[in-house]
């Protein structure tokens, strides 16, 4: 009985949180993530002040709504899969397409790039084993740009660009979660948990068969709701349980990307339903999910800022020189791809141009978010890594994040404004 009230009152206060936080990220005119990360850390400090002075009062009261008792890991398995699913929904699937090899570029050589980069600049500053590094560089290596289409879109930036960041966000999760998943296993020695053969080669099979299984899952899905169309609530009900099935599915037993999975699926849904759907069936359904997709992200952020405090308690002062290194590092990564790759491409004719100052601002917008935090709570809770390691998720990564989310996610407007993009 005391569980079961326990989860009605943290169910109730995220939910009233996140209205809160978007609320004021409406008045204040910054992203939702901006709002939630602040909320999260205020709330977790409270956590730990309360815990350390009032105790006993603590542990009656303000436990059972406060304490972020989920293990990191299930923040992955609750909320990605409607968070991925949703946005795909939204996605133009042909317009993707046509722009595939560029989105490639930036999930996946972006995310190599970053891990790479990253890892090595830790290295150098820090002496530290090097697979350690660049477990960091994976952690860190995922964008969550949903605060940055927002601003995109506010602000009037061209079409393709709103585009690629879309794309990428679809798919970089799959790259830095596996790249994540595949040093921690080998630097903890169970090479049976680690992919086998080349990891790149390992990343694109797992991509590859993802997307299959998720292209007919989604087929599967378009062809249900086509059958019911006078039952809203059963078409919805069916699209909700089809990524929370399908993420554990294919990443647990299927040995798949359950990201590309839950992606594929929504592409492949979304598109089939608009084109067989009336707009007067179709929009209550859109309307549903969006509403649904932007609570599981906002509990999302919000649990996980909630750790952070506890986190950064390790926080030493050459810490500090070594996040500023990784998130140079970062950005430079990231511009490097940018700014050789999809020249090089467009040059061979296999991609459209991208102007200069679109690549600087695309480079600029790769905030980072729920999963990079996520991803750095699994690996700091991992009693069988090493404590080098620990501590590096849980100072270096978090930092990061915190510090590019204020410095991107802040400037990201008068960076648009400055360079000229807006149509």
């Amino acid at each position: 009985m005391e569980v079961s009230v326990e989860l009605t009152l943290r169910i109730g206060c995220l939910l009233a949180l996140i209205a809160a936080c978007n609320v004021a990220a409406l008045k204040l005119r910054l992203p939702d993530a901006l709002t939630l990360t602040a909320a999260g850390i205020v709330l977790g400090t409270v956590y730990l002040l309360a815990g350390e002075y009032a105790p006993a009062f603590t542990a009656r009261a303000i436990e059972p709504l406060l304490s972020p008792s989920l293990a990191p890991d299930g923040y992955l398995w609750l909320f990605l899969p409607p968070i991925l699913f949703q946005a795909a929904l939204e996605a133009d699937a042909a317009a993707l397409a046509r722009d595939l090899l560029p989105i490639l570029v930036l999930a996946i050589g972006a995310v190599f790039a970053a891990t790479l980069m990253v890892g090595l600049t830790a290295h150098f500053v820090t002496g530290a084993s090097l697979a350690v590094c660049l477990l960091v560089g994976a952690i860190v290596s995922t964008t969550d740009p949903s605060a940055v289409i927002e601003l995109f879109r506010s602000s009037g930036v061209p079409a393709r660009m709103v585009r690629l960041v879309e794309g990428e966000s679809l798919l970089n999760d799959a790259a830095a979660i596996a790249l994540a998943s595949h040093l921690t296993a080998r630097i903890v020695g169970d090479p049976g948990a680690a992919m086998n053969g080349s990891v790149l080669g390992d990343v694109f099979g797992s991509l590859l068969a993802g997307g299959v299984l998720g292209g007919l899952a989604g087929l599967l899905l378009a062809r249900v709701c086509r059958a019911i169309p006078h039952a809203p609530l059963s078409r919805f009900s069916l699209s909700l349980a089809l990524p929370s099935l399908l993420y554990p599915i294919a990443d647990l037993w299927l040995h798949v990307s359950g990201v590309v999975t839950v992606v594929a699926a929504g592409l492949t849904a979304g598109t089939l339903l608009r084109r067989s759907s009336l707009p007067a069936e179709h929009e209550p359904f859109r309307d549903l999910w969006r509403h649904t997709g932007g609570m599981a992200a906002g509990m999302v952020f919000l649990l996980a800022a909630m750790h952070v405090p506890g986190m950064l308690r390790e926080l030493r002062a050459p810490d500090l020189f070594l996040i500023l290194a990784v998130l140079v590092a970062a950005l430079l990564s990231r511009w490097a791809v940018l700014g050789c790759s999809l020249p090089l491409l467009s040059r061979i004719g296999m991609c459209a141009p991208l102007p200069r100052a679109h690549r600087l601002v695309i480079t600029w917008g790769g905030v980072r978010g729920p999963v990079t935090l996520v991803l750095a709570l699994c690996a700091a809770r991992a009693p069988e890594l090493p404590v080098e390691a620990r501590h590096m998720a849980s100072v270096v990564a978090v930092g990061f994040v915190l510090a590019n989310l204020v410095c991107n996610g802040l400037t990201l407007r008068a960076v648009v404004r400055r360079l000229g993009v807006a149509d």
